[in-house]
Protein backbone atom coordinates (compact mmCIF):
# COMPACT_ATOMS: atom_id res chain seq x y z
CA UNK A 1 0.00 0.00 0.00
CA UNK A 2 2.95 2.45 0.38
CA UNK A 3 4.47 2.01 -2.85
CA UNK A 4 1.22 3.18 -4.42
CA UNK A 5 1.35 6.41 -2.20
CA UNK A 6 4.39 7.65 -4.28
CA UNK A 7 2.86 7.38 -7.70
CA UNK A 8 0.45 10.98 -7.49
CA UNK A 9 4.03 12.73 -6.93
CA UNK A 10 6.22 11.05 -9.06
CA UNK A 11 3.55 11.60 -12.13
CA UNK A 12 3.03 15.19 -10.48
CA UNK A 13 6.84 16.21 -11.22
CA UNK A 14 7.07 14.64 -14.66
CA UNK A 15 4.08 16.80 -15.59
CA UNK A 16 6.15 19.56 -14.18
CA UNK A 17 9.58 18.54 -16.14
CA UNK A 18 7.62 18.14 -19.16
CA UNK A 19 5.95 21.57 -19.23
CA UNK A 20 9.44 23.32 -18.81
CA UNK A 21 11.48 22.27 -21.15
CA UNK A 22 14.17 25.01 -22.07
CA UNK A 23 14.49 25.97 -25.55
CA UNK A 24 17.66 26.32 -27.13
CA UNK A 25 18.69 29.57 -28.32
CA UNK A 26 20.33 29.91 -31.74
CA UNK A 27 23.24 30.29 -32.97
CA UNK A 28 24.53 33.21 -35.14
CA UNK A 29 27.44 33.88 -37.64
CA UNK A 30 27.79 37.43 -36.79
CA UNK A 31 30.21 38.53 -39.77
CA UNK A 32 33.07 36.62 -41.93
CA UNK A 33 35.70 38.94 -43.12
CA UNK A 34 38.49 38.26 -45.57
CA UNK A 35 42.02 39.97 -45.67
CA UNK A 36 41.50 39.99 -50.01
CA UNK A 37 39.05 39.38 -52.42
CA UNK A 38 41.62 39.40 -55.06
CA UNK A 39 44.77 37.00 -54.90
CA UNK A 40 47.06 35.41 -57.20
CA UNK A 41 48.07 31.79 -57.50
CA UNK A 42 49.66 30.74 -54.29
CA UNK A 43 48.86 34.13 -52.73
CA UNK A 44 47.91 33.44 -49.27
CA UNK A 45 44.35 34.57 -47.67
CA UNK A 46 42.87 34.65 -44.37
CA UNK A 47 39.61 34.14 -43.49
CA UNK A 48 37.69 34.86 -40.12
CA UNK A 49 34.13 34.60 -38.57
CA UNK A 50 32.59 35.82 -35.38
CA UNK A 51 29.85 34.12 -33.54
CA UNK A 52 27.02 34.33 -31.19
CA UNK A 53 25.25 31.66 -29.20
CA UNK A 54 23.08 33.22 -25.91
CA UNK A 55 23.46 29.66 -24.69
CA UNK A 56 27.08 29.68 -24.50
CA UNK A 57 27.49 26.29 -25.72
CA UNK A 58 30.58 25.23 -27.88
CA UNK A 59 31.23 26.10 -31.28
CA UNK A 60 32.39 24.11 -33.66
CA UNK A 61 33.52 25.40 -36.92
CA UNK A 62 33.61 23.65 -40.48
CA UNK A 63 35.34 25.60 -43.48
CA UNK A 64 34.61 24.73 -47.37
CA UNK A 65 36.18 25.81 -50.62
CA UNK A 66 35.02 25.42 -53.78
CA UNK A 67 39.20 25.03 -54.72
CA UNK A 68 42.63 25.80 -52.90
CA UNK A 69 43.99 24.64 -49.47
CA UNK A 70 43.39 25.60 -45.37
CA UNK A 71 45.20 25.92 -42.73
CA UNK A 72 42.33 26.18 -40.06
CA UNK A 73 42.24 27.06 -36.27
CA UNK A 74 39.03 27.13 -35.35
CA UNK A 75 37.26 30.35 -36.38
CA UNK A 76 40.10 31.52 -38.36
CA UNK A 77 41.43 30.03 -41.93
CA UNK A 78 44.12 30.57 -43.89
CA UNK A 79 43.36 29.38 -47.86
CA UNK A 80 45.93 29.55 -50.63
CA UNK A 81 44.66 30.02 -53.83
CA UNK A 82 44.87 27.19 -56.34
CA UNK A 83 46.76 27.56 -59.42
CA UNK A 84 44.00 27.69 -61.69
CA UNK A 85 42.32 31.23 -62.18
CA UNK A 86 38.70 31.31 -61.50
CA UNK A 87 36.34 32.84 -58.60
CA UNK A 88 35.88 30.57 -56.10
CA UNK A 89 33.46 30.22 -52.84
CA UNK A 90 34.47 30.09 -49.29
CA UNK A 91 32.19 29.36 -46.87
CA UNK A 92 32.27 28.75 -42.87
CA UNK A 93 29.68 26.79 -41.29
CA UNK A 94 29.17 27.18 -37.35
CA UNK A 95 27.04 24.62 -35.31
CA UNK A 96 26.53 24.80 -31.95
CA UNK A 97 26.11 20.88 -31.08
CA UNK A 98 22.12 20.66 -29.93
CA UNK A 99 20.23 21.70 -33.55
CA UNK A 100 21.48 25.36 -34.46
CA UNK A 101 23.63 26.03 -37.45
CA UNK A 102 24.38 29.12 -39.61
CA UNK A 103 27.03 29.67 -42.45
CA UNK A 104 28.45 32.56 -44.68
CA UNK A 105 30.39 32.60 -48.07
CA UNK A 106 32.85 34.98 -49.02
CA UNK A 107 34.44 34.81 -52.78
CA UNK A 108 37.72 35.38 -54.13
CA UNK A 109 38.87 35.93 -57.30
CA UNK A 110 42.20 34.44 -58.41
CA UNK A 111 44.29 35.23 -61.17
CA UNK A 112 47.45 33.28 -62.46
CA UNK A 113 50.53 34.97 -61.57
CA UNK A 114 52.78 36.35 -64.14
CA UNK A 115 56.83 34.92 -64.06
CA UNK A 116 59.59 37.37 -65.09
CA UNK A 117 61.02 35.69 -68.33
CA UNK A 118 64.63 35.12 -67.16
CA UNK A 119 66.61 32.42 -66.86
CA UNK A 120 70.37 31.91 -65.33
CA UNK A 121 70.20 34.71 -62.72
CA UNK A 122 72.87 32.96 -60.73
CA UNK A 123 75.63 34.78 -58.99
CA UNK A 124 79.50 34.62 -59.10
CA UNK A 125 80.98 35.71 -55.68
CA UNK A 126 84.40 36.20 -54.76
CA UNK A 127 86.56 38.12 -52.34
CA UNK A 128 89.74 38.95 -50.62
CA UNK A 129 91.84 40.24 -48.08
CA UNK A 130 89.61 38.90 -45.43
CA UNK A 131 91.01 37.21 -42.46
CA UNK A 132 89.11 33.71 -43.47
CA UNK A 133 91.49 33.49 -46.71
CA UNK A 134 90.37 34.14 -50.24
CA UNK A 135 86.70 33.62 -51.19
CA UNK A 136 85.93 32.84 -47.25
CA UNK A 137 82.88 33.81 -47.38
CA UNK A 138 81.46 31.70 -49.79
CA UNK A 139 83.05 28.26 -50.08
CA UNK A 140 80.91 27.11 -53.00
CA UNK A 141 81.69 30.47 -55.11
CA UNK A 142 77.93 30.54 -56.61
CA UNK A 143 75.54 31.99 -53.74
CA UNK A 144 73.54 29.38 -53.25
CA UNK A 145 74.16 27.72 -49.79
CA UNK A 146 74.50 29.34 -46.59
CA UNK A 147 71.31 32.18 -47.57
CA UNK A 148 71.14 35.00 -45.74
CA UNK A 149 68.23 35.89 -43.97
CA UNK A 150 68.42 39.70 -45.09
CA UNK A 151 69.17 41.81 -41.62
CA UNK A 152 72.25 42.87 -41.08
CA UNK A 153 72.82 41.47 -37.62
CA UNK A 154 73.11 38.36 -38.72
CA UNK A 155 75.25 38.90 -41.78
CA UNK A 156 78.79 37.55 -42.44
CA UNK A 157 81.77 38.84 -43.52
CA UNK A 158 82.02 39.21 -46.84
CA UNK A 159 79.38 38.34 -49.30
CA UNK A 160 76.17 37.84 -47.83
CA UNK A 161 72.67 36.41 -50.08
CA UNK A 162 69.18 36.08 -49.71
CA UNK A 163 67.28 34.05 -51.41
CA UNK A 164 65.40 35.07 -54.52
CA UNK A 165 61.65 36.24 -53.87
CA UNK A 166 59.78 36.16 -56.76
CA UNK A 167 55.60 37.93 -56.30
CA UNK A 168 53.87 38.21 -59.21
CA UNK A 169 55.72 40.08 -62.27
CA UNK A 170 58.78 40.32 -59.96
CA UNK A 171 62.12 38.77 -59.05
CA UNK A 172 63.48 40.41 -56.19
CA UNK A 173 67.19 39.62 -54.09
CA UNK A 174 69.17 41.33 -51.57
CA UNK A 175 73.35 41.13 -51.39
CA UNK A 176 75.36 42.82 -48.65
CA UNK A 177 79.61 42.88 -48.41
CA UNK A 178 80.26 43.18 -44.69
CA UNK A 179 83.66 44.73 -43.86
CA UNK A 180 86.46 43.17 -40.88
CA UNK A 181 87.07 46.15 -38.80
CA UNK A 182 90.50 47.42 -39.52
CA UNK A 183 93.38 46.91 -36.85
CA UNK A 184 94.00 50.49 -36.41
CA UNK A 185 90.46 51.11 -34.94
CA UNK A 186 90.20 47.97 -32.28
CA UNK A 187 89.67 45.22 -35.32
CA UNK A 188 92.24 42.49 -36.49
CA UNK A 189 91.96 42.74 -40.27
CA UNK A 190 94.94 45.27 -41.75
CA UNK A 191 94.29 44.31 -45.22
CA UNK A 192 92.55 45.74 -47.76
CA UNK A 193 89.51 44.14 -48.78
CA UNK A 194 87.40 43.41 -51.92
CA UNK A 195 84.79 41.72 -53.29
CA UNK A 196 83.34 40.88 -56.78
CA UNK A 197 79.42 39.91 -57.33
CA UNK A 198 78.52 38.48 -61.19
CA UNK A 199 75.21 37.98 -62.34
CA UNK A 200 74.48 36.39 -65.59
CA UNK A 201 70.88 37.19 -66.63
CA UNK A 202 69.73 35.72 -69.76
CA UNK A 203 66.07 37.38 -71.08
CA UNK A 204 63.27 35.18 -72.67
CA UNK A 205 60.91 35.46 -74.68
CA UNK A 206 60.42 38.81 -77.04
CA UNK A 207 59.67 41.34 -74.51
CA UNK A 208 62.53 43.80 -72.48
CA UNK A 209 62.20 43.77 -68.63
CA UNK A 210 63.18 46.64 -66.31
CA UNK A 211 66.23 45.77 -63.29
CA UNK A 212 66.02 48.15 -60.72
CA UNK A 213 69.04 48.77 -58.51
CA UNK A 214 68.67 50.41 -54.96
CA UNK A 215 71.77 50.37 -52.67
CA UNK A 216 73.23 52.02 -49.24
CA UNK A 217 75.98 51.42 -46.83
CA UNK A 218 77.98 52.55 -43.85
CA UNK A 219 81.78 53.71 -44.60
CA UNK A 220 84.55 55.24 -42.56
CA UNK A 221 84.06 58.60 -41.79
CA UNK A 222 87.62 59.31 -42.17
CA UNK A 223 88.10 60.14 -45.48
CA UNK A 224 86.19 59.97 -48.79
CA UNK A 225 87.38 57.99 -51.78
CA UNK A 226 87.36 54.84 -50.00
CA UNK A 227 84.89 51.64 -49.16
CA UNK A 228 83.91 51.69 -52.69
CA UNK A 229 81.49 50.19 -54.50
CA UNK A 230 80.85 49.81 -58.35
CA UNK A 231 77.95 48.86 -60.57
CA UNK A 232 78.34 47.94 -64.32
CA UNK A 233 76.12 46.18 -66.54
CA UNK A 234 77.05 44.75 -69.82
CA UNK A 235 80.34 46.82 -68.89
CA UNK A 236 78.92 50.31 -68.54
CA UNK A 237 79.31 51.50 -64.94
CA UNK A 238 75.43 52.59 -64.10
CA UNK A 239 75.99 53.60 -60.39
CA UNK A 240 78.85 53.50 -57.85
CA UNK A 241 79.01 54.37 -53.93
CA UNK A 242 82.38 55.74 -51.52
CA UNK A 243 82.61 56.26 -47.81
CA UNK A 244 81.76 59.50 -46.46
CA UNK A 245 84.81 60.77 -45.04
CA UNK A 246 84.28 63.64 -42.64
CA UNK A 247 88.13 63.45 -40.65
CA UNK A 248 86.36 61.78 -37.88
CA UNK A 249 88.86 58.95 -37.22
CA UNK A 250 87.21 55.19 -36.24
CA UNK A 251 83.96 55.99 -37.20
CA UNK A 252 81.33 55.19 -39.50
CA UNK A 253 78.26 56.79 -41.72
CA UNK A 254 76.15 56.70 -44.10
CA UNK A 255 77.99 56.27 -47.67
CA UNK A 256 77.45 58.57 -50.46
CA UNK A 257 75.76 57.24 -53.42
CA UNK A 258 75.34 58.32 -56.81
CA UNK A 259 72.38 55.72 -57.14
CA UNK A 260 71.48 53.86 -60.49
CA UNK A 261 68.62 54.88 -62.74
CA UNK A 262 66.31 51.87 -64.09
CA UNK A 263 67.67 50.13 -66.69
CA UNK A 264 65.88 48.43 -69.75
CA UNK A 265 66.83 44.68 -70.68
CA UNK A 266 66.35 43.63 -74.08
CA UNK A 267 65.56 40.35 -74.93
CA UNK A 268 69.25 38.10 -74.42
CA UNK A 269 72.08 37.73 -72.43
CA UNK A 270 73.09 40.70 -69.87
CA UNK A 271 76.02 40.74 -67.48
CA UNK A 272 75.23 42.37 -63.80
CA UNK A 273 78.78 42.98 -62.02
CA UNK A 274 79.33 44.44 -58.57
CA UNK A 275 82.62 45.50 -57.56
CA UNK A 276 83.56 46.52 -54.36
CA UNK A 277 86.88 47.51 -52.54
CA UNK A 278 87.77 49.09 -49.16
CA UNK A 279 90.79 50.85 -51.18
CA UNK A 280 93.00 50.89 -47.87
CA UNK A 281 92.99 48.23 -44.76
CA UNK A 282 92.52 51.64 -42.53
CA UNK A 283 89.32 53.27 -40.76
CA UNK A 284 87.38 50.73 -41.39
CA UNK A 285 84.61 50.32 -38.50
CA UNK A 286 81.56 48.46 -38.94
CA UNK A 287 81.41 49.00 -42.53
CA UNK A 288 79.09 47.64 -45.43
CA UNK A 289 77.35 47.83 -48.53
CA UNK A 290 73.43 46.20 -49.12
CA UNK A 291 72.15 46.40 -52.91
CA UNK A 292 68.35 45.30 -53.54
CA UNK A 293 67.69 44.06 -57.00
CA UNK A 294 64.30 43.63 -58.33
CA UNK A 295 63.83 42.56 -62.09
CA UNK A 296 60.15 43.52 -63.26
CA UNK A 297 57.83 42.42 -66.70
CA UNK A 298 57.21 45.67 -68.50
CA UNK A 299 53.29 46.86 -68.51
Amino acid sequence: MKYFKYIPIVFFIFLINSGCEIENSPVELLFMKSSDSIAFSGDTVKFYCQVQDGDGDKISYSWESSGGDFSVKKDTAYWIAPIQSGIYNITCKVSDGVGSSDARTLSVQVSPLTPVPVSGLEWTLTDSGLLGGSNSSNEDNTGISDYWDGSVENANFGWNVTIQDAPNREITQSLQFKVEDSADCGGDNPNTQSGTAVANIQVNGSSAIILELEFSGIGEAQSAGYDLIKFQLDGDVIGDGQAPGGGLGCTSDSVTVNPAAPQTLEPGPHTLTIDFTTNDGLYHVGAYYEIKLKLIVTP
